[in-house]
């Protein structure tokens, strides 16, 4: 729990001459007794502590707190004097021994102010120091006015972080723990270490917080507390005022309600002592909203209250405010579940629009509750396409097309018809027929409803299905054909909205970046970007998930690095029922931004849980090209047997995937398998993808193809790299081009100044390959001083980029083992020990380990294993020239 800079400010503050103490400050579970503890060990080994340890029943007694501290020596009294006398003789007894001394004083608030009094005399009149610890809104707490007066330093606990939450979680469960899953609980606990401690618990115990491939990962929990957690909550609320928990109960109930309506139910006096209280929390904006500092407690704080309270307390709020068409999403879905909850009966068409806003929202378990009601026949279809959806976010795919079914056949409107035929697009999407099923689906829709047409006459319905249309063209591929469907709806009136603007100019992005139109793409995804983090607000969270991972991919295949580092950050995805959802995206954002870096360590930190959740949650169809990156990022750290593993991994996923991603997958996947052991078929299957790209127009995947094949050593393609180059549209097109151009030159001028562009770009893998590139060229040349000065420019680069085996490095010249250094490496690739190298080569021990010791540093190696890779990888290159 990083908070030791806390405590030495603590400490230094209780060393400090002028200070007559400090005032800990921090809610329930916030780790209080965690600090003093570090406190206490930080202070001098030769430190007294006079514990004094208030509680509720000693509160009621006078002099209760000290009587019960002195009451072993001293007969307990209820005169001052006497009870003064009896703590300043502890304390002076402490003092002559030559010891510090410090009056602990937890749970203030339980403070009676006969004890007060008495410890307020002895802190005023003796070298005793106070360490009072205290709750947010301990307003009465009788010692405060220490710190009111100035004469104690005060200190509140900060919450948790979430990297703090990460390695909470990873001590408590041992082993790595997912992003997303980290900033999920940081956000529910609002950092609180015993809230933190139930959910996972909680979590525990229901199952959905696994171990996935080493990663500890988030199955939407639901914010199930533990046991323990959930009776100190129960404490926790016995401990406030009868209106303030009233408060906090319809804050429960309700979710965020506007700070005019809480003051409508409620005085001043209530809203500022659960505010002290660190209870609630009022979010900015047009409209001033509070809500539950910690969310993960809103849930046990529903089942705590009794159905007839419950009724009660909505009653109360529908007097002052009753959620209409136009309020929020979550208005809406915490009324509806408030009203059922209470046995209350809801308009079919309200819980429709409930369950649609809960999937939208991606509250699994609300609209899991809505969508299973029994409603009229009128709207069935429509509750039944929700359900779909629903079944789908549980990974219950089967039920989910089934149910999807069901909706298109029943569906009596054009209306509800365009839902079902999104549950169909849903329900299918994975699947490899995907396409003949949305062709069957759209044809029953269009016999029942009429064909769609983009017109003047089209209606919002028609507007829905064309959508899905442009969808389908998109993840099949079919570029041009999406880009006509995208430019037709972003110009129809019926679109002109910011939800279906921002969705179709996310689509468009993609197109964009992939047919090489990249500054195109960088400048739309900036509008998206603006559009999705504007100060009121984004009204569908399920579209601004894809729609920000969109952007930012675009800046990722860009190289705007900037961009993609404040797009990266954790805050940006605040809306936590998000965070589980958006991890697998997230973390593979990051992934590909790091590898095309050459950052291979901090991609594969970042692909591990990012598989993790996309094995389990994938509707973006991105599983193939995160497992593809994953062999590559392997295969580039030596990690042959890995990359291999990933490989079959990736052949085996049974599930389609979206086209313009599966094609750049597939490429990384050539490129582990040509650097794990596999050449031929690699370059082989890098060059059929290149013509496929070519054929496609997908120039700004070709890039990357043809990036990776200059990466594998073959050059072959350079010619095209350069013509692609001339295609792009990209503030990079220069740099591109002076690339292409120094490959097929061959000239080490040209390659060494194509490194320091590259470099300048941020570009670190390809700067270090070309400096690598330039100084082999040189040494060819005889240019020895250019060959040395470029070189160490080179291992420079390749310092940054740790524990990289990447093709052209291996490929340098480097010096030479001598025949005895070939002779002790192979041996060491065929797994011989030091002591058995020594006997059969007839040598000593120390004569084996100085040679392999030179070889390391010639080859710059770093341990044995990479050497007998580069002699396993030096023999298979052999073989296979012969071969040729």
């Amino acid at each position: 729990m990083a908070r030791r800079a806390d405590v030495d400010d603590i400490v230094a503050q209780l060393k400090d001459r002028s200070s007559r103490g400090v005032l800990i400050v921090g809610p329930h579970g916030a780790g209080k007794t965690w600090m003093l503890g570090r406190v206490m060990e930080a202070l001098d080994p030769g430190c007294t502590t006079i514990r004094l340890s208030p509680s509720q029943a000693l509160s009621s007694v006078p002099f209760g707190a000290v009587n019960a501290r002195i009451g072993q020596d001293l007969i307990r009294s209820s005169d001052f004097y006497a009870v003064l006398q009896g703590l300043m003789d502890q304390v002076e007894a402490a003092v002559a021994t030559g010891n510090r001394v410090f009056l602990l004083v937890d749970n203030g608030e339980y403070l009676d102010g006969q004890s007060a009094a008495v410890i307020t005399q002895v802190v005023m009149s003796t070298e005793a120091k106070l360490i009072l610890v205290d709750h947010p809104g301990g307003h009465r707490t009788h010692l405060r006015e220490l710190w009111r007066d100035g004469y104690l330093a005060r200190f509140e606990l900060a919450p948790l972080k979430s990297a703090d939450v990460q390695k909470f979680i990873g001590d408590v469960l041992g082993g790595t723990v997912s992003i997303a899953a980290a900033d999920y609980l940081s956000s529910r606990s609002a950092g609180n270490p015993l809230v933190l401690k139930g959910l996972v618990s909680g979590a525990l115990e229901e199952g959905t917080l696994q171990q996935v491939d080493g990663v500890w990962v988030l199955d939407h929990p639901g914010d199930h507390l533990g046991t323990e957690s959930r009776d100190f909550l129960q404490m926790d609320l016995d401990q406030l005022e009868p209106d303030s928990r009233r408060m906090i109960e319809i804050l429960a109930l309700a979710g965020p309600l506007p700070l005019d309506v809480l003051l409508d139910l409620t005085g001043t006096d209530t809203i500022d002592d659960i505010q002290q209280r660190d209870l609630v929390s009022i979010s900015p904006g047009a409209t001033l909203m509070m809500g539950l500092s910690r969310p993960a407690t809103a849930g046990p704080i529903r089942h705590m209250v009794p159905i007839g309270r419950s009724r009660r307390l909505l009653a109360d709020v529908s007097n002052v405010l009753v959620p209409g068409p136009d309020a929020g999403a979550d208005m809406v879905i915490n009324f509806t579940r408030w009203t059922l909850d209470c046995g209350l009966p809801v308009e079919d068409g309200r819980i429709v629009a409930a369950a649609a806003m809960a999937n939208q929202h991606l509250r699994l378990n609300d609209a899991m509750q809505f969508s299973s009601l029994h409603v009229s026949a009128q709207h069935s279809a429509a509750l039944l396409a929700q359900r779909s959806i629903a079944h789908l976010n549980h990974n219950w795919v089967d039920q989910a097309r089934t149910l999807a079914a069901k909706s298109l056949e029943l569906a009596r409107t054009a209306d509800a018809g365009a839902a079902a035929l999104r549950a169909v697009h849903l329900a299918y999407f994975a699947d490899r027929e995907y396409e003949s099923h949305f062709a069957a689906g759209l044809a029953t829709y269009e016999g029942r409803f009429g064909p769609v047409a983009l017109g003047p006459e089209a209606d919002r319905p028609a507007i829905d299905v064309m959508i899905l249309q442009a969808t389908k063209e998109l993840t099949l591929g079919n570029a041009a054909e999406a880009s006509r469907r995208l430019g037709g709806l972003l110009a129809h009136p019926l679109c002109a909205n910011r939800i279906d603007q921002t969705l179709l100019k996310s689509m468009m992005c993609e197109i964009l970046a992939t047919t090489g139109r990249l500054t195109s793409a960088t400048r739309l995804a900036r509008e998206v970007i603006a559009e999705l983090q504007s100060d009121d607000g984004f009204p569908r969270p399920d579209i601004a998930l894809l729609a920000y991972a969109r952007a930012v991919a675009a800046f990722i295949y860009d190289g705007n690095w900037e961009l993609v580092r404040e797009s990266l950050d954790p805050s940006v995805f605040i809306n936590p029922d998000l965070m589980l959802f958006a991890g697998g995206l997230r973390d593979l954002g990051a992934a590909m931004a790091r590898s095309k870096l050459g950052h291979i360590d901090e991609a594969l930190a970042s692909l591990r849980p990012a598989v993790a959740a996309l094995i389990d949650y994938d509707p973006w169809l991105v599983l193939p090209t995160a497992l593809g990156l994953f062999a590559y990022c392997l295969a580039l750290r030596g990690d042959a047997p890995g990359a291999r593993e990933r490989l079959e991994q990736f052949h085996a996923v049974e599930r389609r995937g979206s086209r313009f991603y599966q094609l750049e997958g597939t490429a990384f996947a050539a490129a582990a398998a040509a650097m794990a052991g596999n050449p031929q078929d690699g370059t082989r299957r890098l060059k059929e993808l290149r013509a496929d790209c070519q054929a496609l127009g997908y120039a700004g995947t070709e890039l990357t193809v043809l990036t990776l094949l200059v990466r594998i050593g073959d050059t072959s393609e350079a010619g095209r790299l350069a013509e692609v180059a001339d295609i792009l549209e990209s503030g990079y097109r220069d740099f591109y081009r002076q690339w292409a151009h120094a490959l097929l030159s061959g000239d080490p001028d040209a390659l060494d100044l194509a490194s320091t562009t590259a470099m300048g770009h941020g570009f670190e893998l390809i700067a270090a390959e070309l400096a690598t590139l330039a100084q082999r060229g040189y040494a060819d040349d005889g240019k020895v001083q250019n060959s040395r000065k470029t070189g160490t420019r080179a291992i420079s680069m390749r310092d940054k980029l740790p524990g990289l085996v990447s093709p052209v490095f291996k490929s340098n010249d480097l010096p030479q083992m001598t025949r005895r250094e070939l002779e002790i490496a192979q041996l060491v690739a065929e797994g011989e020990s030091n002591n058995s190298i020594a006997e059969q080569l007839g040598v000593s021990l120390r004569t084996v380990e100085g040679h392999l010791y030179r070889t390391f540093i010639k080859l710059d190696l770093q341990s044995r294993e990479q050497l007998a890779a580069l002699v396993r990888e030096s023999q298979r290159a052999d073989a296979g020239a012969t071969a040729r």
